[in-house]
């Protein structure tokens, strides 16, 4: 996996499990560790602002004991997200988004890869991108490996990193 200089980490903005962070122009977006989880990029190209989500599962099941964090779900934290683009300037008609994650981590014969948490995330995700009118540009999911994205909102450019894996650009 390629490094990055100390200058480069300083610039990012680290989004962690379950949350999401927006940006605009050239401030790097970045989430690490893409196992079955998804990361969402997300960007209107028209004023350069966008944001990345990183989905945990794939809908919220309404469960009072547990307190509510709305990006942890695909479903309701792009809601979220998009509402946040939105109140930034972004035009919901220009978004567009990339995908990566979704991986098959835990490979068991109880559990066919069609079903496990990876698929339904990825199902999730698109269904909802679907409903709100945004199209998937690129993505780079599924396999057997985690994943590192790096976003930069406005160029659009989605950095992959895999461990043992060359760095991908899409």
């Amino acid at each position: 996996m390629a490094a990055f200089t100390v200058q480069e980490l300083e610039s990012m903005v680290v989004v962690y499990m379950g949350d999401y962070k927006t940006s605009r122009g050239e401030t790097k977006l970045m989430t690490k560790d893409l196992g079955s989880c998804i990361g969402v990029a997300v960007r209107d190209p028209h004023v350069g602002v966008g944001g990345l989500l990183h989905v945990m599962l794939p809908h919220y099941g309404g469960n009072e004991r547990e307190s509510f964090v709305p990006a942890k779900y695909a479903d309701t934290g792009l809601d979220e997200m998009i509402h946040t683009l939105v109140m930034q300037g972004a035009k919901r008609e220009h978004l567009v988004a990339k995908i990566a994650g979704g991986a098959h981590m835990i490979r068991t014969a109880q559990v066919p890869e069609s079903s496990d948490i990876s698929s339904r995330n990825l199902e999730a995700v698109k269904k909802k991108l679907g409903e709100m009118g945004i199209p998937v540009l690129a993505a780079d999911v599924g396999e057997y490996w985690p994943r590192t994205v790096v976003f930069e909102p406005g160029s659009g450019s989605f950095r992959i990193l895999t461990p043992g894996k060359e760095e991908k650009l899409i």
